[in-house]
């Protein structure tokens, strides 16, 4: 494996930056949590960012955290999903459409894992929450430790791979059907 810049892909796949923090704006809407800045995307680290007022409340913070997770897988899937048939039966080399979609899809889901900053809020405002009970507390801490693991495994391309295998489990599936 050879490393990239992290500012690189996040500059090739910047839907994907983009559609993440705007699921998390949706999800702070959703839940009545005041959204104090958004930023979609931009060339420093972080490369988007949504500034929220802290929650308490352990389920729309949970939301707020994992929103982006399902947002962009759905809707990467989604956009991926006639290129990915296409690729399964023809060429989609040749075509510009399909090539668009497949790169759109992939940039989506590649940046569908939540960041360790959505961790630390869970932490914060679920895990260190005296008002939480520990049945939540024991459902929510193996999401948080996935989140890490999503975090690390990014140096070694595993949200490439994920977004990958997502890009094509559908379309298989539909085929295999």
């Amino acid at each position: 494996m050879f490393i990239i810049p992290g500012f690189l892909i996040a500059a090739v796949t910047f839907p994907g930056v983009m559609v993440h923090e705007f699921a998390h704006q949706i999800f702070c809407r959703l839940f009545r949590v005041p959204v104090y800045n958004v930023v979609y995307f931009q060339f420093k680290n972080p490369c988007g960012y949504v500034a929220h007022e802290p929650t308490e409340r352990p389920l729309a913070s949970f939301m707020i955290s994992v929103g982006p997770f399902l947002v962009n897988t759905i809707l990467g899937m989604l956009i991926v999903f006639p290129a990915a048939v296409v690729l399964t039966h023809f060429s989609v080399y040749n075509n510009p459409l399909m090539l668009f979609l497949g790169w759109l899809g992939i940039s989506i889901l590649m940046h569908a894992f939540p960041s360790t900053g959505d961790a630390k809020v869970m932490i914060h405002s679920i895990l260190k929450n005296p008002n939480v009970n520990l049945g939540i507390k024991i459902l929510v801490a193996p999401v948080i430790g996935l989140i890490y693991l999503g975090a690390v495994g990014s140096v070694v391309w595993l949200d490439f791979f994920y977004a990958v295998f997502m890009a094509m489990a559908l379309p298989n599936l539909i085929v295999m059907v």
